[in-house]
């Protein structure tokens, strides 16, 4: 698998907040997220810049699992980037943990699905609305066109209430703009308030502080759940944690 990092640390965001856990970022995404504050998604290094020369390369599913049992971790967090694009090797990781009795996490976009839903325990999707769009770059109409995906989000939404798995939408928040187009989705695929948590948009722990309030404020208003980020508040914007 293309993998950017592995690294034992706390979650930082959703429901799981303060868990430990064992990360497996992903390396590659198929956006590139552009705030109109002017940063770029919070992990650039697997995104923009996936030919980081930090990151790790390609890497068995069986050295994964080794360094995850290292870690004496129960919950095991895939991220990214974006897991979803190496299909079969994210079934493969999944079914493998989830045989040693991890507690698995998907953080996607929500564009992609596939087998690797059959192993996991929450799937956390960040759909990514329109205040994302990297406008005046290259990739500005590839992710305009490609940041939604209806019927994949409408997939694991139908999967949720299934029982496959636990769910939580998490969304990156820059302004009460962005709640219209959270509503939007709602009436679309069909989740639920609860299930719902806002997240103010930065990257380090000024922008975070500076941001929170105003989305506190708007959790309190429409209902919705507040996410912080931990990882930030706790070591700034440094990698491996």
């Amino acid at each position: 698998m293309r993998i950017s990092e592995l690294f034992y640390s706390l979650q930082g965001e959703g429901k799981r907040t303060g868990v430990p856990s064992f990360f497996i970022r992903t390396n590659f995404c198929n956006l590139k997220c552009m705030f109109k504050s002017g940063n770029l998604c919070d992990t650039p290094y697997t995104s923009w810049n996936p030919d980081d020369e930090n990151n790790l390369g390609e890497l068995s599913v069986e050295k994964i699992i080794e360094e995850y049992l290292k870690s004496g971790a129960v919950d095991a967090v895939i991220t990214g980037g974006e897991p979803a694009v190496q299909k079969e090797e994210l079934e493969i990781l999944c079914s493998g943990l989830k045989k040693l009795g991890a507690y698995v996490t998907i953080e996607t976009n929500g564009t992609l699905i596939s087998g690797f839903i059959n192993h996991t325990d929450l799937i956390s999707i960040s759909p990514k609305l329109s205040t994302s769009v990297p406008y005046g770059t290259e990739y500005e109409k590839a992710h305009s066109q490609n940041r939604i995906n209806p019927d994949v989000l409408i997939s694991y939404e139908e999967n949720h209430r299934k029982g496959l798995f636990d769910i939580q939408w998490k969304f990156v928040v820059c302004g009460e703009e962005d709640i219209a187009e959270i509503k939007e989705l709602q009436k679309e695929i069909g989740f639920t308030d609860s299930s719902v948590y806002l997240m103010p948009e930065g990257i380090n722990r000024d922008e975070i502080r500076m941001n929170g309030i105003a989305v506190a404020e708007l959790c309190r208003k429409y209902g919705y759940n507040y996410t912080g980020r931990l990882h930030i508040e706790l070591w700034g914007g440094k990698r491996g944690v």
